[in-house]
């Protein structure tokens, strides 16, 4: 069996196992938060299964040794576990939960500008911990972060035995975590180590803002929306970050017909497999066909296989429009107008 296929056989067994679980115990959406927690550490699969991505770029895994992969795998659950309970103690506060949103998400962005491992680590715990306001508010925090961890983990172990190839050679040494602390220290005292955090919160401020004067029964797509596009790097931007908005947007809509009707149990089983088992393949090849994927499969998990009012998908399309039109207009153009700028004056 050839590793792509591994890989989709695992992140199909990886999300719809959880959401199985649910389902024969009788609590679908117990088994989608679970889910949930599966699909947080997806992207770990980079190092177990042998190709990694960070921010949105592939890059050869190196054929780093299991330990490696394990510690990774170790940390991502951490901040998959943290996402899920921070989310869960802050979500349904009104402006308490806008304002530890933006604040936790602004020093996570900075700390994730120390390397490579930890922007990956502290994107998915800002995606997940958003995500979490608006899923997990009406839970018990400890019982949704047990959820998630569980699915965390259930996640790393269907990866780690179905889809890591034979080990290589290492590519490169690593630097030392001083010389990343002393690198990141200085990259503090220039607007390139604050400009991830400055561009996300401005953009999480004003989907906050928005949802808390709009009232609609959860306004918490919008910023989800919002760190979905979000990047932390400029490379390729605004055409990537355009390709992501319309691929969310598309998500939501197909998303959004499959919650008008309540879908058997196993066929909700099955979509949320089929859905999650193309992820890997479209996430190397093409991005606006993954985010079309990764959508409704959020929404689906979020919704827990149960059936959605239609004016509850009009809020969500008007918020995925609102969403992106924050990402691109204040997270992206005038920042990379500025950079075009600057180097246009240099070449000068």
């Amino acid at each position: 069996m050839g590793i792509e296929t591994r890989r989709m056989l695992a992140a199909a067994l990886g999300l719809g196992g959880p959401v199985a679980w649910g389902v024969a115990a009788g609590y679908p959406a117990l088994g989608a938060l679970a889910a949930i927690g599966a699909l947080a550490v997806s992207g770990v699969g980079g190092v177990l299964a042998g190709t990694t991505r960070a921010d949105g770029v592939a890059v050869p895994a190196g054929g780093g040794s299991l330990a490696e992969g394990l510690v990774r795998g170790g940390c991502a659950l951490v901040a998959t576990t943290a996402a899920g309970l921070i989310g869960a103690v802050a979500g349904g506060h009104g402006w308490i939960t806008a304002v530890t949103v933006v604040l936790v998400a602004a020093v996570a962005a900075v700390v994730g500008g120390m390397s490579r491992p930890m922007a990956e680590h502290t994107t998915r715990f800002i995606v997940f911990m958003v995500v979490t306001t608006g899923l997990a508010q009406d839970a018990a925090p400890v019982a949704a972060a047990v959820l998630l961890a569980g699915g965390a983990i259930w996640g790393l172990l269907v990866t780690t035995l179905v889809a890591r190839p034979p080990q290589g050679e290492r590519t490169s040494p690593k630097p030392t975590s001083r010389a990343l602390l002393k690198r990141w220290w200085r990259t503090l005292g220039t607007v390139r180590g604050w400009q991830y955090a400055i561009r996300l919160t401005t953009c999480l401020a004003a989907a906050e803002i928005i949802g808390l004067v709009w009232p609609q029964p959860n306004a918490s797509w919008i910023a989800v929306t919002v760190v979905i596009v979000v990047r932390r790097r400029l490379d390729g931007a605004p055409r990537r970050a355009i390709e992501r908005a319309a691929g969310t947007a598309a998500g939501v809509l197909a998303g959004s017909a499959a919650l008008l009707w309540v879908p058997p149990s196993w066929l909700f089983v099955l979509l949320v497999s089929a859905l999650a088992a193309v992820r890997p393949v479209l996430k190397d090849r093409q991005y606006t066909l993954y985010a079309t994927v990764m959508t409704p499969l959020v929404l689906l998990l979020m919704e827990g296989g149960g059936r959605v009012a239609p004016a509850t998908i009009g809020y969500r399309l008007a918020d995925t429009a609102i969403g992106c039109v924050l990402a691109l207009g204040i997270g992206y153009l005038p920042w990379t107008v500025r950079r075009e700028r600057s180097v246009r004056a240099i070449v000068d």
